[in-house]
């Protein structure tokens, strides 16, 4: 089975708290663009609803035309459990392109993860599913892909099939979708539209993944709204000009390198897991020649599936899994395992890849397709030789999106130009991430006079969400409150000296 899953970039957390403090009592915006719903409609529990306001935000579908056709993003603003809270609020986005924002932070990492309630003691914290995702209307989903990729996995169709491509193209249109709505010019304006709605006259804003670069659009924007930006955190940073899809091979080379590393410097590590790099790499050049058979399940059905993982698939599915931190202390155990014939551990986190997913996949390509005049910057100019093995990947993953981009035609943005540069900027990066490496992060840097960048070893995509109650989660949940107390001064990092890799060795 080759490439059954779509590529995203978004986040997914994990929780082990649970927030017990006393909630302030919302107050629902009067603004004529907000209409409320009742917080259970977006899944949030009963004291989370007590502390927050949630609805929509009607906004232009295209903000150049303000008397046009409108659309609404769904947002939930979450009031500060402070006694005397700052008055700009925190944004926080979530990536993707079309990853859900409520459904990640507001419902499940927010009750779940001490980083959130910490913010929240400081200010207020909104969070806004942009435009065609998760609660917002329309989604711009495509759940033909779901299909696409179960009978991808049965060897029914080849991966590179453009069927359900054509299908969620021509459902989308005759649903009244606007595909041409659908970009981060847009997504941006929209993060201004819900601040003015909500009353602030200031805000900060913080993204992770696709959600870096939709803060630089946020950015750009600045001086062009009522309401103002304060500072920005980018977290796992997409650059703008180069296409991450095709610089996967790199990326995912880097990442893999920096795992290596950190297992011969550690004793124990490199003990028990010798020539970790030499045993990865035979590993993929036998699942080249042999693919594995797995059973699958697909969550949806409780069906089971007779599949097999060649190379390319686990490469796909292992820079997800790389990608997220709580998986990062057993990579070197995963590897041997998997060396030695047992994918069990990757067995159920495949299985999900078949499932019915809330990610909007027409969202998603329609904000990359109308960025192709952007990308400009060939990876392999700007990053060293990847391992010849994953080379494929990159122009795979690349070559799919392009695909629909023939497909959908959406209308391209001018090329993305940075302005208000002297905001300032936050700039985190995971030593392990395999998506968004700590390059991307320094070369956005540099465009801003007012940058702070820090890198968090043994940390994978999004260093926000560092395992709970390890020193990286405790040393970014400081940097990051630091910052938001005064961005124009440099935050105070010295804990950045006890975060180091960790490893599982049971």
């Amino acid at each position: 089975m080759t490439h059954f899953f779509t590529r995203f970039i978004g986040f997914t957390a994990l929780g082990v708290t649970v927030v017990t403090a006393m909630p302030a009592i919302a107050t629902p915006p009067a603004s004529p663009a907000w209409e409320s719903t009742d917080c259970s409609t977006f899944g949030l529990n009963a004291l989370q609803s007590a502390m927050s306001d949630c609805g929509y935000v009607t906004v232009p579908e295209r903000h150049s035309q303000p008397d046009g056709p409108t659309i609404q993003v769904a947002v939930v603003r979450t009031r500060s459990l402070g006694k005397t809270p700052a008055p700009d609020p925190l944004f926080m986005e979530n990536g993707g392109p079309g990853s859900t924002t409520i459904d990640t932070f507001a419902v499940g990492v927010l009750p779940n993860w001490p980083v959130l309630p910490a913010l929240l003691q400081e200010r207020d914290l909104v969070f806004v599913d942009q435009r065609g995702t998760g609660h917002s209307r329309p989604f711009f989903g495509c759940p033909e892909n779901t299909e696409h990729n179960i009978a991808v996995a049965r060897d029914e169709i080849a991966p590179t099939d453009t069927q359900w491509m054509v299908a969620c193209r021509d459902r989308s249109l005759a649903a009244g979708i606007n595909p041409n709505a659908f970009n981060t010019i847009e997504n941006a304006a929209d993060m201004y539209a819900v601040a003015t709605a909500l009353g602030y006259d200031q805000f900060n804003y913080y993204g992770v993944s696709y959600g870096t670069l939709l803060g630089q659009y946020v950015l750009e924007q600045a001086e062009e709204h009522t309401a103002q930006l304060r500072s920005a955190i980018i977290d796992g940073v997409v650059t703008t000009n180069i296409d991450f899809n095709l610089a996967a091979t790199y990326t995912l080379s880097g990442a893999l390198r920096n795992l290596f590393a950190a297992c011969a410097a550690d004793a124990q590590c490199n003990q028990t897991y010798p020539n970790l790099e030499t045993v990865f790499l035979d590993l993929l050049d036998r699942l080249e020649q042999t693919p594995v058979p797995l059973t699958l399940k697909i969550p949806d059905t409780e069906e089971t599936l007779e599949t097999t993982l060649d190379r390319d698939e686990f490469l796909l599915f292992f820079e997800p899994y790389m990608a997220n931190s709580g998986n990062a202390s057993a990579l070197p155990q995963n590897i041997y395992q998997a060396a030695e014939g047992d994918f069990s551990w990757a067995v159920s986190e495949l299985s999900k890849r078949l499932k019915d997913t809330d990610s909007a996949t027409g969202m998603y390509h329609a904000v990359l397709c109308s960025r192709v005049d952007s990308i400009a910057v060939d990876p392999s100019t700007v990053f060293p030789a990847p391992y010849e093995q994953l080379i494929a990947i990159g122009e795979n993953e690349s070559a799919s999106y392009q695909r629909f981009c023939d497909l959908l035609q959406v209308e391209r943005e001018p090329v993305f130009a940075y302005d208000n540069t002297e905001i300032p900027v936050l700039v985190l990066n995971g030593g392990y991430d395999p998506v968004t490496p700590q390059l991307y992060g320094d070369a956005v840097a540099r465009n801003f006079q007012n940058a702070h960048v820090y890198t968090f070893p043994g940390v994978g995509h999004g260093s926000m969400l560092a395992p709970e109650g390890t020193p990286a989660a405790t040393c970014v949940e400081a940097i990051a409150l630091d910052f938001l107390a005064d961005p124009n001064q440099t935050p105070e990092s010295s804990c950045l000296a006890d975060v180091e890799p960790r490893f599982k060795y049971e």
